[in-house]
């Protein structure tokens, strides 16, 4: 074999390897899914324009575009809600440590406080959520917290003159605003009173009259279900499920019906809200119950199925079932529902703590859906601190600017 025709084979070779296969036929690169930028990752690896032996394998995670933070809240924060709660037409951001409770707006920049509830030193609020209860119209703050005997002691509160005034107080019940498929209802769960566990009963769909709340019967949950740890609605292309986060495992379990259908393999949803049993006299307090993050069903990226939004705490090397545990770090994940379980859709960047609550809402108040997580970054530490947190919001748009389902889609919140 002569030289030129060496030199030939070699120019065919390396114009056979470096020709991408979606480049034969004279074809455009592909567009890649929106879902690329939550990733964080980019499939292709070019040199970076520091030293061309350095290789960016994921360039987008130099990109700030689509995300907000807040300033510290020097609190430990247990719970997040974005809605319009005094029908001006614009969401509020309402947020709730273990013992305050504030309306903010969100103006462009920051978060502007309107209002405050704090509760007694006494009492320890474990949840927020945003719903009318009425039926006026009004958007009533509904909240679960215990006393220092553990009794569960909810209240809800009325935003009214930059004031959020309690209407209901010491109510029996831990309360939760659930979303089962299209609608949202105001839920409960009794206290257990032998001190060996948190919740007595199953979980009880409310009604509220104004003072006070009433069962309306049990809302039907596969067992091992409570009333912080699950969400109901269609995933995929298959009918309605039910999703939870059990603890102590905090594996995310899947039911069609009442059957288990599928369990993950990896932990998801820790955090450092508890709720103690009441008139527990052991002191090391070892019955506590986590509460999860909240889940999500929704259709993030409009192909007609819902996919299933979770988050996942990493643990900073405490031992498993300490009751002083700590998270070192968090991250929101999405999963789609394809043959009988759940594939991993898209990751948000590392954050840095644990993610305490997430919402699907119009955090920008410009007509489209944003992803609100509430991440504490440092744990409360007896009575030296309060704890640190930060508020943060991704915008749910795609790299040429495709948006997500319009936020009229989620009114109220999740």
């Amino acid at each position: 074999m002569n030289v030129n025709r060496l030199i030939s084979l070699a120019l065919w070779l390396s114009l056979a390897v470096s020709v991408p296969a979606w480049a034969e036929g004279g074809q455009a690169t592909p567009a890649r899914h929106p879902t690329y930028n939550m990733l964080g990752r980019d499939a292709s690896a070019v040199s970076s324009p520091l030293n061309p032996n350095f290789v960016v394998s994921e360039e987008a995670h130099m990109k700030e575009g689509g995300f907000w933070r807040s300033t510290y809240i020097n609190e430990n924060l247990v719970g997040l809600a974005v809605a319009d709660i005094d029908r001006d037409g614009q969401n509020e951001v309402v947020y709730a440590s273990e013992k305050n409770v504030w309306a903010t707006r969100f103006n462009g920049a920051s978060l502007t406080p309107l209002g405050r509830y704090s509760v007694p030193t006494t009492q320890r609020i474990a949840s927020v959520d945003l719903l009318d209860l009425d039926g006026d119209g009004r958007l009533e703050t509904i909240c679960s917290a215990q006393d220092e005997k553990g009794a569960p002691i909810g209240f809800i509160l009325k935003f009214d003159d930059s004031t959020l005034t309690p209407v209901a107080q010491k109510l029996p019940w831990f309360l939760r605003v659930v979303s089962s498929g299209d609608s949202r209802f105001l839920a409960g769960q009794r206290a257990a009173t032998d001190g060996s566990r948190v919740y007595s009963g199953g979980v009880q769909r409310l009604s509220f009259n104004g003072s006070s709340l009433a069962s309306e019967g049990a809302v039907g949950l596969p067992e091992h279900v409570d009333l912080f740890n699950f969400i109901q609605g269609r995933l995929g292309s298959g009918g309605s499920m039910t999703a939870a986060i059990r603890f102590p495992s905090e594996h995310i379990f899947l039911y069609e019906s009442q059957n288990r259908a599928w369990e993950s393999r990896e932990e998801y949803g820790g955090t450092m809200t508890y709720l103690a049993p009441q008139n527990n006299r052991d002191s090391s307090d070892r019955r506590r119950e986590f509460l999860p993050t909240r889940l999500l069903i929704f259709d993030i990226d409009g192909d007609g199925q819902n996919e299933l939004i979770a988050a996942k705490n990493d643990r900073g090397g405490v031992p498993f079932m300490s009751n002083q545990r700590d998270f070192s770090s968090g991250a929101i994940q999405a999963f789609k529902y394809q043959n009988l379980s759940l594939t991993p859709f898209f990751r948000t960047r590392t954050l840095p703590g644990a993610v305490a609550d997430i919402q699907l809402a119009d955090f920008r108040n410009n007509g489209t859906l944003s992803l609100v997580a509430a991440v504490v970054t440092q744990s409360k530490s007896g009575m030296l601190s309060e704890g640190r947190s930060l508020i943060v919001a991704y915008d749910l748009s795609g790299p040429g600017g495709e948006t997500a389902p319009p936020a009229k889609a989620v009114k109220g919140g999740q």
